[in-house]
């Protein structure tokens, strides 16, 4: 096949939910030429369809257990670490790409930081500080260009908060706008081959904003930002059009997201309805049991950020030492509140992970192998009875580990995952928000993930004006790298999209996958920073 200039747009949360509407109602212009010029469907995002897990897969083209991040943190004792672009322990289409003579540019896409040497530029996403640290490569990348195009930032400024819409979305109306230009000027000024832009802030605003826009959700209210997120959607458009402009026919367009969007009504915290059924056990001394009587009374992380949102106070909390953060949070109950010798399983991540006390993989592991299956299928069955206030059941699925992750990193991923009502429940990441087992989330969002992102892909020899079904994020990798005339690592779980094309492709494959990468942790103040803006964004 010839090789072909690629440009690929990764539009987070993106639904066809919305964008196939509003680009019929004519608010999305640019959206609505791809979707009638090129092939487009559903893209089937990671379980969970996290941005974490999701966006190394698409750059890998494997699953969890092959590159190794299975969400933003992961178990450390009695606590969490978090991933960075060295914890992707396979080689990104970035460095195969590069490899084969190619020139690459990447902009702001997630789980980047520290940015890597590639041939041409890479500017790191949403896991990247900005306090220190360099964001791109080469080093002086941001320092050439910030004179002409303005100062260069990752992700918002500003934390939501009910009342405070106004300058919420202001704030990530000019984000959009600065990668946007940013997006533009790189593109016309740095030599390239395949060049990516991501926008982040579609994702930030859905989740805090879907209620305003949703006359169906239960917390729906009428607000002068009923249409923000369209109009967020509209900004994308535009810039995304811009770009498009400066194209000719020979460059083939893919528009992505790493997964999609709806309503989210309700937060569960997994660990109280564990420690209910006696699989995490709480340490039995007297300050353990003093914290414990207080969370059920309120003293809880929800109810301070409540107290902090209603005095206009919570941008502030990244000015405080992560130090000073980790004492107040010792106030609450906690991780290190478990005894961890009588504990058999306990949750940890986005959306519903359930990882069991394992012997050899966790510190203090209590369960062992010949025991995982028996426990596993305790808890399973437990979880299964978990009600509502109206006696609905809340589990819609569960799904083993070994159903959706195999690789030599399959072992340190949770052992179950729990779709909660379909996704319109999703569990609280760490231990938990307050003393309830279903209550809201934090900052009050109203909106979170589902499986289904979007794919559009537009080109010579790619079918116009059709659907494409069946198509994965796993699959972009391979589809890419074929498109740009390499052959496809033998490693990798996806495959080329042969339905997007009009002639059946002819796939080479290498004879021989690269050696693992090998990882290294961030700084003590980078993951400081990197940790507080997770918590600002409601993932933490």
């Amino acid at each position: 096949m010839t090789r072909a200039r690629i440009l690929i747009f990764g539009v987070d949360g993106a639904t066809f939910d919305l964008v196939r509407p509003w680009a019929a109602a004519g608010y999305l212009p640019t959206f609505s030429k791809l979707l009638a010029s090129g092939v487009h469907g559903e893209l089937e995002s990671t379980l969970p369809p996290v941005t974490s897990p999701a966006w190394p897969t698409f750059m890998t083209g494997c699953n969890p257990g092959k590159h190794g991040v299975f969400d933003f943190i992961r178990p450390k004792g009695d606590g969490f670490d978090l991933v960075n672009a060295t914890s992707i322990r396979q080689p990104t289409i970035w460095d195969l790409l590069s490899q084969a003579g190619l020139k690459v540019g990447s902009m702001n896409l997630p789980v980047t930081y520290p940015p890597r040497p590639v041939n041409g530029f890479m500017i790191s996403g949403l896991l990247s500080p900005t306090r220190g640290g360099d964001i791109c490569f080469p080093a002086n990348l941001i320092g050439r260009y910030e004179p002409h195009l303005g100062r260069y930032r990752i992700a918002p400024r500003v934390q939501y908060a009910p009342g405070a819409e106004a300058d919420f979305v202001a704030d990530l109306y000019d984000l959009i706008e600065t990668h946007g230009r940013w997006g533009l000027h790189l593109m016309q000024n740095e030599p390239w081959d395949v060049f990516m832009l991501h926008f982040l802030s579609l994702d930030v605003m859905q989740h805090a904003m879907w209620r305003f826009m949703d006359r169906n959700h239960p917390r729906h209210e009428a607000s002068a930002f009923e249409n923000a997120i369209r109009d967020g959607y509209a900004l994308v458009d535009a810039a995304i059009g811009r770009m498009l402009e400066q194209l000719d026919d020979s460059t083939t367009v893919l528009v992505m997201s790493d997964h999609g969007f709806g309503p989210l009504h309700a937060i569960v915290n997994l660990n109280n309805y564990l420690i209910e059924k006696g699989f995490v056990r709480l340490r039995r001394d007297p300050w353990t049991r003093f914290k414990a009587s207080a969370f059920r009374h309120g003293l809880t992380p929800s109810a301070v950020f409540g107290w902090m949102s209603r005095l206009r106070i919570q941008n502030l909390v990244a000015r405080v030492s992560k130090g000073t953060r980790n004492r107040l949070m010792g106030r609450f109950l906690s991780y290190d509140a478990v005894d961890w010798s009588r504990t058999t399983a306990y949750s940890m991540g986005h959306v519903g992970q359930i990882y069991l006390n394992l012997a050899g993989r966790e510190p203090n592991g209590v369960v062992s192998q010949s025991d995982r299956k028996a426990v596993l299928e305790r808890v399973s069955n437990a979880l299964l009875e978990l009600r509502g206030q109206d006696g609905r059941r809340l589990v819609t699925r569960l799904v083993p580990r070994d159903d959706v992750y195999h690789g030599p990193y399959a072992g340190h991923g949770p052992d179950l995952h729990v779709v909660l009502d379909e996704y319109n429940m999703i569990s609280f990441p760490l231990f938990a928000t307050n003393g309830k087992v279903v209550t809201q989330q934090i900052r009050g969002d109203s909106g979170c993930h589902r499986s289904e992102g979007i794919l559009i892909a537009r080109g010579r020899g790619i079918k116009a004006a059709k659907t494409v079904a069946g198509a994965r994020l796993v699959d972009l990798a391979p589809t890419i790298l074929h498109l740009a005339g390499v052959p496809v690592r033998p490693e990798m779980d996806g495959r080329v999209l042969a339905d997007i094309f009009e002639a059946t492709p002819e796939v080479t494959y290498a004879e021989t996958a690269p050696d693992a990468r090998e990882e290294t942790g961030l700084g003590v103040e980078e993951t400081a920073e990197v940790e507080e803006r997770l918590r600002s964004l409601g993932y933490l």
